[in-house]
């Protein structure tokens, strides 16, 4: 079975010529944790996490520290807001590389790629890098139980 196979073809994108703010709204409307980047053509470009939004309001001590264990709040920095330059910011100065596959590849690479980069959500794009689909760890995990004798019933 492929990754095809198991993907959602429904994906909730940002172009890489928005801004941050209508990311934002993006996320917190249809509640995701990242969103694929596409350029007019379709065409998948980078990834946006919702840690690299959270992370403009993130206070410094937070990278500074390797232990904040002992912190019960963060007092006065919980009602950080990110400035209007930083929202105002386009997608595409934001974004990550992405890690993706293309819609013919097996669900054994797809899980591995999930795993090495510690993703939970892999875009899928076609041969011609449009974006097609999203393959979560779920959906990729699953599909691959469903070929186990344990879980089909056909234990001997």
């Amino acid at each position: 079975m492929n990754v095809k196979a198991s993907m959602k073809k429904q994906v909730i994108t940002v172009l890489d010529t928005d801004d941050l703010g209508t990311a934002a709204r993006q996320f917190v409307k249809h509640h995701v944790g990242m969103l694929p980047v596409i350029n007019a053509e379709g065409k998948l470009v980078g990834v946006l996490q919702l840690r690299d939004l959270l992370n403009l309001v993130l206070p410094d001590f937070t990278r500074l520290m390797e232990d904040f264990d002992f912190v019960n709040s963060f007092g006065a920095a919980n009602d950080i807001q990110p400035s209007k330059e930083q929202v105002a910011k386009k997608v595409s100065e934001v974004m990550e590389e992405a890690v993706c596959v293309q819609d013919d590849c097996g669900l054994n690479r797809a899980f591995a790629l999930l795993h090495r980069h510690n993703l939970t959500d892999l875009p899928v794009v076609d041969a011609e890098y449009c974006l097609v689909g999203i393959a979560s760890r779920v959906d990729v995990g699953t599909a691959m139980l469903k070929a186990w004798e344990i879980v089909s019933g056909d234990q001997a």
